[in-house]
């Protein structure tokens, strides 16, 4: 036993084991106070979100109901063929407006009672009666912080800002009969543009009771406030309405306060509306919280230590025996002293063959990254990122650039290709990888940045070592761009550049910015695309035929270059991948860039396209298409009446008896446009008919499609087709 403690001093293998039992110790102490200072953090991090969620939600329901008041507001100032008239001199037109009203008391259960007052009149109008003004602000509305002479005047008051008047209680008969509570808060608003015009909104006490509800053990108080003003408050204890306003002033988010020698966190929120939300919650609940886990963590430390001791003392024997064991095998030796020498050879060894593979699998995983780049594999900037830090390159939020190089001649390939990589390692604030494209003999590479003049300096230093290491050289570069999900574009840019390598001198960069291509516009109108869409959308195989024999006909027409040909179908593509409902399965077989690039005629591309769309079709998944009846009633009532200049969405609202809001949420959700673009199509189609088929004035079609103003059809027909009026009558006829 003296032997072999002898030994172990003398080969440092006991200073290390007494190292390794300090260390521990050391780590399990460090860990108590990590895990107590983590703890700590955690908790807290959540008292701090759980106030910040809870103050969120009740702002977001109050200002989402503040919004339908507003918007309210601006309908009412809207609507001037029922409102704006003496009860005296018109008392039908209160008949009309009542009925207006009434639209709007089911919009929210915010508010109980709307009334409505202009001021040139002397009543008040609600959904289903009128009240004289004087008679409702002396005896029919009576107000505990308000008399009649100020309810009055706030009345005819012709202020823009909005008024809220805190929470009081309300007696009244005529009030009371209608809401049948005690205690309200009072909103008022003027109806822009003329501000002739108050809305009046009383919120009942009950909204925010619940709105404001809180569990007594929650030791939490809710706070809502307008201009230095408490306007409601729901309370666990009772708060100085002063000392919280002077608490909430300078305060944008979270932060602690003391209040009657107690500590609080106040939560602070600014509402769109102009008000503003507070949340104060005692800092008790945290504390208790903190009590309750410390007396864990220190259970947990034992726990940890008594085996670890239990641990070092085996390990201590066990280590002696493996050390002499891998002397053994290392030296071939017999009998051998605990030699730590030859292990750390053989250990430098293992580390040095460990750190070739690494560099093999970085180069792979930068290797695959590029690829997947340029194929736009990745869902979104976030995923393209995500990747990247996975591939050990930093490409920022910046732009970024593809370059393809060609003509290469095999003897220095490989060294040119290092020297480059090695000039994009060296540079800062840059990044970037290069892949070899065997099937078309070239090297792509793609450079990031924030800083365009970095980029050109890399640019003119890859250059320069093409040019010295190769006979022939050609260097192609794409545009700018800074979206991370246009890795294709960029690629094809770039392709468009190098495929322009005979038309221009290639002793200089090619760049995508010197390469005429035309008006994409005038080639494939975007009515086109949005034919293609709609027959994917509706699974008609035959429409989507025709769709793209309407798409490639149109092609062959205008004839375009490959460049031009190049940039039509990436967008063609795109409107496919958007109509992809089959998550990533099979998408290879919708997207491939670098197989699409070599479609070189209008056939091969149909066939291809058409293949694709079948695709899309058969894993489209059903869909519900049973519209509401609204949907259905406007749909019918469009198709009839499109030719009358007086049809708008008001129009149609009204003759379905809705709100604008209502249909345009309603017609969205089923029909996926919205009805104003729905009613613009269908004039469109109309007109198109009536160029080809008729011989009618351009005048004479804008008319008998709804439109007045010549000058505004030409303009809306010519973004439909690409055309003007005249342009497509002489092409079609």
């Amino acid at each position: 036993m003296k032997k072999i403690w002898k030994e172990l001093k003398s080969q440092n293998v006991f200073y290390y084991i007494a190292a390794f039992s300090i260390t521990v110790i050391l780590i399990i102490t460090v860990l108590g106070s990590y895990l107590y200072r983590f703890y700590y953090r955690t908790i807290y991090s959540d008292f701090l979100i759980s106030n910040e969620e809870h103050l969120r939600s009740e702002m977001s329901r109050h200002e989402n109901d503040m919004q339908i008041v507003n918007d309210i507001v601006y309908q009412m100032g809207l609507a001037g063929e029922v409102t704006k008239f003496k009860l005296s001199e018109k008392p039908l037109a209160a008949t009309q407006l009542e009925k207006h009203l009434f639209q709007y008391t089911t919009v929210s259960q915010f508010f109980q009672l709307l009334l409505y007052q202009y001021h040139e009149d002397d009543y008040l109008y609600s959904s289903t009666t009128s009240v004289a003004s004087d008679y409702f602000a002396r005896q029919g509305c009576v107000l505990e912080s308000m008399d009649s002479q100020t309810v009055l005047e706030e009345l005819y008051a012709p202020v823009k800002e909005l008024r809220v008047f805190p929470e009081q209680s309300v007696t009244g008969l005529w009030v009371q009969s209608y809401i049948g509570v005690s205690r309200v808060v009072l909103y008022m608003q003027a109806i822009p543009p003329g501000f002739q015009e108050t809305l009046l909104f009383f919120v009942p006490d009950s909204y925010y009771d619940s709105l404001l509800r809180n569990d007594a053990e929650d030791m939490r108080s809710d706070f809502i406030l307008y201009k230095d003003q408490v306007i409601v408050s729901r309370e666990s204890r009772e708060t100085d309405p002063a000392a919280l306003l002077e608490l909430v002033k300078g305060t944008q988010a979270q932060r602690q306060v003391r209040l009657d020698g107690e500590k609080y966190l106040l939560s602070v929120l600014q509402g769109t509306s102009g008000l503003t939300y507070c949340s104060l919650q005692s800092m008790d609940i945290f504390y208790n919280k903190i009590v309750t886990g410390q007396w864990g963590i220190i259970g947990l430390l034992i726990v940890c230590a008594i085996p670890t001791a239990l641990f070092i003392m085996v390990l201590s024997r066990r280590m002696a025996a493996k050390v002499r064991k891998m002397n053994q095998l290392l030296d071939s030796q017999e009998e051998t002293n605990y030699n730590l020498n030859s292990i750390e050879s053989g250990i430098q060894l293992l580390v040095e063959a460990n750190e070739l593979k690494e560099k093999e699998n970085l180069q792979l995983k930068k290797t695959r990254f590029i690829r997947n780049f340029v194929r736009n594999d990745f869902k979104d900037p976030e995923e393209v990122l995500q990747a990247s830090k996975t591939a050990s390159l930093e490409i920022g939020n910046g732009m970024y650039v593809a370059v393809l190089l060609g003509e290469r001649s095999d003897s220095n390939e490989n060294r040119a290709h290092t020297e480059m990589l090695e000039v994009i390692a060296k540079e800062a604030q840059l990044d970037g990888y290069g892949i070899h494209l065997v099937s078309s003999s070239q090297s792509l590479f793609v450079l990031f940045s924030e800083a365009r003049e970095r980029i050109e300096e890399t640019l003119d230093m890859l250059f320069s070592i093409g040019k010295d290491c190769y006979e022939e050289f050609v260097m192609s570069v794409s545009g700018y761009h800074s979206n991370l999900t246009e890795g294709s574009a960029a690629y094809l840019e770039a392709d468009t550049a190098f495929d322009n390598r005979f038309l221009q001198d290639n002793n200089k960069i090619l760049r995508f910015e010197e390469v005429s291509l035309g008006d994409v516009g005038n080639v494939l109108p975007d009515s086109y695309l949005q034919k293609l869409r709609q027959a994917l959308r509706s699974r008609d195989k035959a429409a989507v035929e025709q769709a793209v024999e309407d798409i490639c006909m149109r092609m062959t027409q205008k004839s375009p270059s490959l460049p031009m040909f190049r940039l039509l179908y990436n967008d063609i593509i795109h409107v496919l991948i958007s109509e992809w409902k089959a998550e990533n399965t099979g998408l290879e077989s919708i997207y491939n860039v670098f197989t699409l690039s070599q479609c070189l005629t209008i056939q091969d591309f149909n066939d291809l396209l058409c293949e694709a769309c079948r695709l899309i079709i058969e894993t489209k998944p059903e869909e519900n298409v049973d519209r509401s009846r609204v949907v259905e009633e406007a749909v019918l009532y469009m198709k009839e009446n499109f030719s009358k200049s007086e049809l708008t969405m008001s129009a149609l609202a009204d003759y379905l008896h809705i709100s604008s809001v209502t249909l345009a949420v309603e017609f969205k959700n089923k029909m996926g446009i919205r009805p104003s673009d729905y009613l613009a199509n269908l004039r469109m189609e109309r007109a198109r008919e009536l160029l080809v088929s008729t011989d009618m004035l351009i005048r004479e079609i804008s008319r008998s499609v709804g439109y007045e103003d010549d000058h505004v059809f030409t303009r809306r027909f010519k973004k439909y087709t690409g055309k003007t009026p005249g342009q497509y009558r002489e092409e079609h006829t």
